[in-house]
């Protein structure tokens, strides 16, 4: 019987706000970058936009391969061998300090040619630089609170990341508005003192989580900080076997993104801007149904591991359920409010416009998402993670970025096609990923 019960409703709905007000704060300092960097000038605006398409798959993907901690334990946890955790806590640990070497590392080599190659112009190759410059500086702590925020939410401590992450999203909003704009003897960085804001509040949030680690339970008992465990390349093989498919499949997913708002700077600066706006308001409707997704992974995953395959087919239905209910209010709020959501991010009247526009096509992109999103977190609490990989790379490579060039090139979409080939890509992505999910689902027994 497929019918969740009311208090698989209950369970599922106390884990899922305090993730989704989690994740809107995680993004929330990506959407209200694109507002400040927009109110303080379109070239700003365009020059965090060609930062942020380069950093934010970077970012997810790594995020990704964190997430394999989050099954691991939760299935750990349903199984009773709790004592198990702490080590593979620690090689999460190892394994986000290697990442954080490697891409500050790969940075300075790559991102000055990247942007020399891009064209810009000065005065937004500018902003672009001087935010990487400033980001850097800020990596560390970034995947640190990344992985440190799994670690806790697989325990069921949800409600925990949601207040830190909403302290770091209040401190990072008061500093965009003090180092974009100025103030107290600090000059106006412009759209620079973005990467400045977000490196100064994830120190703090780090700090935060570490100090979780340290006093809160179950994770006092564990000694983290106190007892170094020793690399173990087994355990970080687990943690990768699971984190790297998911890695590859987010890395895919926000890269398709990324890669189309480059492509706009073919378009000019206003539509560089103006994507960047739809993009980001994009990212904070995903939150649900990606809340959802990580949600699946811990309840379904507890489920699997204590061998309730029923409960577990059962929290499946349950999650596909709210991630369409919630999408349908989402589109229909968008489409009310349309004009007041593309005011937030210019003031300008062409760039309203095309702002206008791109919402448009994000609000059918809404449906899609649910209807795909949810189901990588149910497939990942089964393990069964090199399916998603497969699916993402076809859907959004192989079909989406062809079809984006055929549509903006061939037709009178100009730069609108790349979100109608998203659209379409995603879809596919969905009804993919549903088939492999009720196949893969009725053989366990």
């Amino acid at each position: 019987m497929l019918i969740p019960h009311v208090s698989q409703w209950k369970h599922f709905l106390i884990l899922f706000f305090p993730l989704l007000l989690t994740q809107m704060a995680q993004v929330g300092t990506s959407v209200f970058s694109s507002i400040f960097s927009g109110q303080a000038g379109t070239v700003d605006l365009a020059g965090v936009a060609v930062a942020v398409n380069v950093w934010y798959p970077v970012f997810a993907g790594i995020c990704g391969i964190f997430f394999g901690i989050s099954p691991i334990i939760s299935q750990l946890r349903g199984a009773g061998k709790i004592n198990r955790i702490p080590l593979y806590i620690m090689q999460s640990l190892y394994i986000s300090i290697f990442f954080s070497i490697f891409i500050i590392a790969a940075g300075y080599v790559c991102i000055p040619s990247f942007l020399d190659f891009m064209g810009l112009e000065a005065a937004v190759h500018h902003v672009a630089a001087g935010y990487f410059i400033a980001l850097a500086l800020g990596v560390f702590p970034i995947f640190m609170q990344a992985m440190l925020r799994y670690v806790v939410d697989a325990h069921g401590l949800t409600h925990v990341s949601m207040t830190i992450l909403f302290i770091n999203l209040i401190l990072t909003i008061a500093l965009f508005r003090l180092l974009i704009f100025g103030g107290w003897g600090i000059p106006a960085l412009g759209g620079i003192g973005t990467g400045y804001a977000i490196t100064i509040a994830s120190w703090i949030s780090f700090l935060l989580f570490a100090a979780v680690l340290q006093w809160k339970e179950p994770f006092r008992s564990y000694h983290i900080w106190s007892h170094m465990r020793p690399f173990s390349w087994p355990h970080c093989y687990q943690i990768l076997r699971l984190g790297i498919p998911i890695f590859i499949a987010v890395f895919c997913e926000t890269s398709l993104f990324s890669i189309i708002g480059l492509l706009m700077a073919e378009y000019g600066t206003l539509y560089l801007a103006a994507n960047q706006a739809a993009v980001s308001y994009s990212t904070l409707t995903y939150c649900i149904p990606w809340s959802i997704s990580l949600t699946a992974t811990i309840v379904i995953g507890y489920e699997v591991g204590a061998k309730h395959y029923d409960k577990a087919r059962q929290y499946a239905v349950l999650c596909q359920i709210t991630a369409l209910t919630i999408a349908c209010l989402t589109a229909s709020l968008t489409y009310i409010f349309l004009d007041p959501i593309s005011a937030v991010f210019t003031s300008d009247p062409d760039t309203f416009n095309a702002i206008r526009m791109f919402l448009i096509y994000a609000m059918i992109f809404t449906f899609c998402d649910a209807a795909g999103t949810p189901v990588q977190g149910i497939l990942r609490a089964y393990k069964d993670v090199k399916i998603i990989t497969y699916v993402a790379f076809i859907t959004y490579w192989v079909i989406s970025i062809p079809m984006g060039l055929a549509i903006a090139h061939m037709s009178h979409y100009g730069p609108f096609g790349y979100w109608l080939s998203l659209i379409i890509s995603l879809a596919i992505n969905a009804v993919a990923l549903n088939i492999r999910l009720w196949k893969y689902t009725a053989w366990w027994k």
